[in-house]
């Protein structure tokens, strides 16, 4: 484990250990009269953080096995954060029950009261908001549709329709009917493009032949293209390649650009495979892309696919007027009203929707499938209907 990532780990466990204590902690209060002693909340701490440091990474190790080993990992996960979250919630409950009874001068019974429903309803919206995001949250699919313009197209183009999918992980966690339902709303969108931008698969090279034939199934009138992510280099490049590529209707992008004819004009679509290492670089330059921007003539009109939004300078510095990305998941929970603040700043400060930077935009998808924490809150599964236009 690199230091980074063990920082990050440390983080977590102390994080998510604070929080349970403070739920246990305010729990005894409510049912004891008052706080524990300090010996004792010491001990409670100290055993919460050994636990979760056993836990965690036996949850970690075990994210992509199946059978009860998958339950226990995915039923840790989602009960870590969903503790977080609400230890979180409770902490801000507290801070602004103490600032009210000091504004409205409260003290005894009346200060006690106050705390105490303020506490309850932050543990009540936490355990809540854990289980709608694992069930509800976890279930909704919604098509975003937006408009775009694209540099260098012809202005009496009528427009070209994009359905841009990203992220699927297809796995244990997608497969089956809930995999032919997407396929099958994704075909109904009619669009003429279809892309997806990277993680088709999550780790478990089983599924590769499953997941092909139902990708294999996508219509698009110009094609469907794809770009490598980091997970399908996980689950093993030779593997997910021969599988892509015997995808008759689909065309596999590895740093390589094509020419697509329509009968309003041609353009380029260009594709970079994910370099599997330096995944949560918030800003990177990829090595294959000055090429392709050298080789593509000046005067098409140029799409870029790739997985990672850290490219996306740049892309804008070599012409390329629109990325698609994915990578992020959105964060798979965001706070409401600030989609954009999640934990998928940590590896992007862009995580989802439309971004401008000089010339050039970049649009990040929140993803169709998941990776490890099977929960969404305030970031739905998502299909991009783009229609590009001059």
């Amino acid at each position: 484990m690199n230091p980074r990532m063990f920082r990050m780990m440390m983080l977590a466990l102390t994080l998510t250990a604070a929080s349970e204590w403070l739920m246990v902690a305010w729990v005894f209060h409510a049912t004891q009269g008052g706080p524990m002693a300090a010996t004792t909340a010491v001990l409670v701490f100290v055993g919460l953080f050994a636990a979760n440091a056993v836990l965690l990474p036996a949850a970690r190790r075990r994210i992509h096995d199946t059978g009860p080993s998958l339950w226990f990992s995915r039923s840790f996960t989602l009960g870590s954060v969903t503790a977080l979250m609400t230890g979180l919630l409770l902490a801000s409950a507290m801070l602004v029950a103490f600032v009210i009874s000091l504004g409205f001068g409260l003290a005894g019974a009346e200060r006690e009261a106050l705390h105490n429903a303020f506490s309850a309803g932050a543990m009540a919206l936490g355990a809540g908001a854990g289980l709608w995001g694992s069930t509800v949250g976890n279930q909704r699919v919604r098509v975003d549709s937006l408009n775009v313009s694209l540099k260098d197209m012809p202005s009496d183009h009528p427009g070209l329709g994009i359905a841009h999918v990203s992220d699927l992980h297809i796995g244990p966690l997608l497969r089956g009917t809930r995999l032919t339902r997407f396929i099958e709303q994704i075909n109904r969108l009619e669009a003429e493009i279809i892309v997806i931008t990277g993680d088709i698969f999550d780790f478990d090279p089983r599924y590769v032949e499953e997941g092909c034939e139902a990708l294999g199934k996508l219509r698009a009138r110009h094609g469907v293209y794809a770009v490598l992510g980091n997970h399908d280099h996980y689950t093993g490049t030779d593997r997910v390649v021969a599988g892509l590529n015997g995808v008759a209707s689909l065309r596999l992008l590895r740093d390589s650009w094509e020419r697509i004819e329509t009968p309003e004009g041609a353009f380029a679509i260009a594709g970079l495979d994910d370099p599997v290492d330096g995944w949560m670089d918030k800003h990177a330059e990829h090595r294959e892309l000055e090429r392709l921007a050298a080789e593509i003539p000046d005067d098409l009109p140029r799409l870029l696919l790739v997985h990672r939004p850290s490219y996306f300078h740049h892309a804008e510095e070599l012409g390329f007027p629109l990325v698609l990305a994915g990578h992020t998941h959105g964060g798979q929970i965001a706070l409401p009203f600030a989609a954009n603040t999640n934990v998928s700043r940590m590896i992007s400060e862009r995580t989802r929707g439309l971004f401008a930077y000089g010339e050039s935009q970049m649009y990040v998808n929140r993803g169709l499938g998941m990776a490890g924490l099977p929960l969404r809150l305030n970031c739905p599964r998502e299909i991009a209907l783009i229609q590009l236009s001059p």
